[in-house]
């Protein structure tokens, strides 16, 4: 993929960590400004959040002085204030519109401002095409822009100890949308080692065959997924797009994902077929696990994808009016 020859961009998101973010950067030769909430989500400090994160914002934009932004959603509130600065300023703009912002219960009631915000900062970009109509106005431009395939340096695999059997990995979040019970339910008496990522938000008993890896660092993070037989990703969420699926796609690992009508378009039945049930889920990772071709559809989806997301990125770049080289 081609890169800015300068590096004169800012993709700025008001969270701790964001892989898109971070990777749609690289790819456009921007810098990424991450604005943490750390420490401000107590009753009395929670109101201190947004104000502060809209200073530290402010002092981004003014100390890297750059040629074009894109500002990540949610919150709503991060375009609320940089759209107006970049206007303001006479930056090019555009709104990173993740999927929460528009189907998540918190955020459901800023629909008409994302269209209004779209229509000031010209360009908005959402992950599925299916959400592409909910922001469409009459003079803002709505694209769709996938996850670009994050590029990952794996060192030497580490060998995780599976007692010789094969290592699902499951990526997770741990949010209300992932049937977590149902997979660790689906690991009980299998032929196979689960292992559950992210941080727990809640108590599961688990077979012996399964272990929580907590929070893992991205090197550990990247080095356990590119050791795994099979990955897998679940929500049961539709129009929702899932980071997990991208990495496992870039490790080119063989990947099962939910049967949402999101993901059975991004990725097709055989890799979506995931129901939320522990015996459903089951039966498809064995059914995976003995697939020999399994690995050679995350390639195909791997190189599709490449060129899909080079082709997207080419179009927001143009319509932030940067060169990519």
């Amino acid at each position: 993929m081609p890169s800015l020859r300068r590096n004169r961009g800012l993709v700025v998101a008001w969270m701790p960590v964001s892989q898109r973010s971070s990777t749609l950067a690289g790819r456009l030769g921007f810098t990424v400004v991450l604005i943490k909430r750390a420490g401000y989500r107590s009753p009395l400090t929670a109101p201190l959040a947004y104000p502060i994160a809209a200073v530290r914002t402010l002092a981004a934009l003014i100390r890297y002085r750059p040629r074009a932004v894109v500002v990540v959603a949610p919150p709503v509130v991060a375009p609320l204030v940089v759209v107006p600065l970049a206007r303001l300023f006479r930056v090019p703009v555009a709104i990173d519109v993740h999927s929460g912002a528009l189907i998540d219960a918190r955020w459901r009631w800023a629909i008409g401002l994302m269209r209004a915000l779209t229509q000031l900062a010209g360009t908005a970009c959402v992950h599925l095409p299916q959400l592409a109509p909910v922001l469409r106005t009459r003079r803002g431009r709505v694209m769709v822009v996938r996850d670009p395939l994050p590029r990952f340096a794996v060192g030497s695999v580490d060998q995780v100890d599976t007692g010789g059997m094969k290592l699902v990995v499951a990526v997770c979040g741990w949010g209300e949308d992932e049937p977590v019970e149902a997979l660790v339910g689906a690991a009980a008496g299998r032929m196979w080692r689960l292992a559950v990522t992210g941080k727990p938000r809640r108590e599961i008993p688990l077979p012996s065959n399964t272990q929580l890896t907590g929070f893992l660092d991205q090197d550990a993070y990247v080095r356990l997924l590119a050791s795994a037989d099979l990955i897998v990703v679940l929500t049961i969420r539709e129009n929702t797009l899932l980071s997990g699926a991208w990495e496992a796609i870039a490790l080119h690992r063989p990947l099962l994902v939910s049967a949402t009508s999101a993901l059975r378009d991004a990725f097709g039945p055989e890799v979506a077929r995931l129901e939320p049930d522990a015996g459903s889920i089951a039966r498809a990772i064995d059914e995976v696990l003995a697939d020999p071709a399994a690995q050679s559809r995350t390639e195909s989806l791997a190189a599709r994808y490449a060129t899909e997301n080079d082709e997207a990125v080419q179009r927001l770049a143009g319509a932030l009016g940067v060169h990519l080289a």
